[in-house]
């Protein structure tokens, strides 16, 4: 799983240094439950297994079945020491806490 976790760093993760934030671009046949936890385990170069179930956090099957072709909108949260943002394309922005609350002190 480590390898897989890797490989999803390297070729699956945006890293923009100008607003600390990763992006993860949404494909049809991946769900986004499963994004957000293999993002974050390449973000945090852990396995997956040794997160925090997303399900403490937010309904997984909510989220995948939230975004439709013509939907609009976003939706943030907190996991596990980020502040994750699907926007209406499924894709990811994720942004560690800490960084959220540097940005809204300045």
């Amino acid at each position: 799983m480590r390898a897989e976790t890797e490989s999803w760093r390297e070729q699956r993760i945006n890293y923009d240094d100008s607003s600390g934030s990763y992006h993860v671009a949404h494909r049809e046949s991946e769900l986004i439950s499963t994004n957000i936890v293999l993002t974050v385990a390449a973000i945090e170069e852990t396995e997956p297994t040794e997160l925090p179930p997303l399900a403490t956090t937010i309904d997984p099957d909510a989220l995948d079945n939230l975004f439709t072709e013509d939907s609009s909108g976003r939706v943030t949260f907190s996991y596990t020491g980020y502040e994750i943002t699907i926007h209406n394309d499924g894709g990811l922005e994720i942004v560690s806490s800490a960084d959220v609350v540097r940005q809204q002190s300045n």
